[in-house]
């Protein structure tokens, strides 16, 4: 009476590098009031402005909300200020 799920138990509770972007992103949605394209750019901004992956960023969002409310202190004039032109 096994389970057959025993050859997959090692990567149970691993997520795909998308997954865990796109959990990240739902949370930066929410938290902002931003829609999915914006929330991608935090992430990206966020990644660039630390020299990180952006799927460490994303877990990073996901296991300690502290380091999203960080950076988007750094962050939320680039988010509702129009283009700027260079």
């Amino acid at each position: 009476m096994g389970s057959g799920k025993m050859t997959h138990s090692s990567n149970s509770s691993q997520f795909w590098p998308a997954e865990v972007i796109e959990q990240a992103t739902d949370i930066i949605m929410d938290r902002l009031d931003v829609d999915a394209p914006q929330a991608l750019k935090v992430l990206r901004r966020m990644s660039q402005n630390t020299r990180t992956q952006m799927c460490v960023v994303a877990e990073q969002v996901i296991n300690h909300e502290n380091v999203l409310m960080e950076a988007v202190r750094d962050l939320e004039e680039d988010l509702h200020a129009p283009p700027s032109v260079f």
